[in-house]
């Protein structure tokens, strides 16, 4: 148990590879369509956990030779990941954008005064991505907790299609940057509507005691994945390509350290409100994304300043 954690870790785990993703789609594609791209890209990984999700409580369930209940869940998880990594190292192939594009790039920024690297831009973009994953990491983490426990008492396929209905974010989130793309609202207006989408759906689910409360508390959050997206999107806009990979990982990296006092914190604050208000923790998550939202509003004023310059 102890073993399969320190391997992943030690391989770079999730912190490398999804940088490594999203720094291959910012190469490949065009600021203008970035955002959508990346946005298709969590898309398909969403769809995924939306299938696996429905499967795994009735695979968690299977024995196989004498093996207890989890083994071929297990199982096909591992083949799924080599699978994965065959892919990766051997079918894979991405084309870069060509240089001249990128330099042409430079150029029209540098004709208008703007520099590549806005170093402000990118210490908010850290601040409200940090204080977001902050949010949703914590409130979600106590809400797998939250589901088994007294007034819900989820079973395992229960809790197979409560994550499935989680998943669903990824083709609302999908649906709702492209129509928002289409009405040309700008990356820091569609990660405050994300923001809000999971600010009023997480404060509902302090006071979800019924399985029907707590789904009618899922469809308020049909846009919460739409803010870090486009938050990568709209940081790989502030900087080089060359420096992409750094970039994401550091980002990365950020949320997994802060995740190891997320996980302490939000589970003492559990623990303590536990008898009075157990979903206190869920209204926490609500004010630390309302904090994440400052940043954003920050740059929203920045950023229209600066487009109000290079009209003049």
């Amino acid at each position: 148990m102890y073993a399969s954690p320190v391997v992943n870790g030690l391989c770079g785990g999730f912190s490398s590879y999804w940088p490594g993703v999203i720094t291959l789609v910012s190469l490949s594609t065009s600021e203008e369509v970035r955002s959508l791209r990346i946005m298709r890209t969590e898309l398909t990984y969403g769809l995924a956990g939306f299938l696996g999700s429905l499967a795994s409580g009735h695979l968690f369930q299977l024995y196989a030779l004498g093996h207890r209940q989890g083994f071929v869940l297990s199982c096909m998880s591992v083949v799924l990941y080599f699978v994965c990594l065959v892919y990766a190292a051997f079918i894979l192939q991405v084309n870069p954008r060509t240089p001249s594009a990128d330099a042409g790039e430079r150029r029209d920024g540098e004709s208008v005064g703007i520099p590549n690297r806005d170093k402000v831009n990118i210490a908010l973009l850290f601040a409200a991505g940090i204080l977001y994953d902050v949010a949703v990491a914590g409130g979600v983490e106590i809400l797998n907790v939250y589901v088994l426990v007294e007034p819900l008492s989820w079973t395992a396929t229960q809790v197979g299609y409560g994550n499935a209905a989680g998943s669903v974010i990824f083709i609302t989130s999908f649906l709702g940057v492209k129509l928002f793309t289409r009405c040309s609202l700008s990356d820091t207006s569609m990660i405050m509507i994300g923001m809000f989408s999971f600010l009023t759906g997480i404060y509902f689910m302090t006071f979800v005691t019924t399985t029907t409360t707590y789904y009618l508390a899922r469809t308020l959050t049909l846009f919460a994945l739409i803010p870090m997206p486009t938050i990568r999107s709209l940081l790989s806009k502030q900087i080089r390509g060359s420096t992409y990979g750094k970039t994401f990982t550091g980002l990365q990296l950020s949320f997994q350290f802060v995740g190891l006092a997320t996980t302490y914190t939000y589970t003492k604050v559990y623990q303590s409100t536990l008898h009075i208000l157990p979903g206190f923790v869920f209204t926490l998550s609500s004010v630390i994304t309302f904090l994440a939202m400052i940043p954003i509003s920050i740059i929203w004023c920045r950023t229209a300043r600066q487009g109000f310059y290079e009209r003049l």
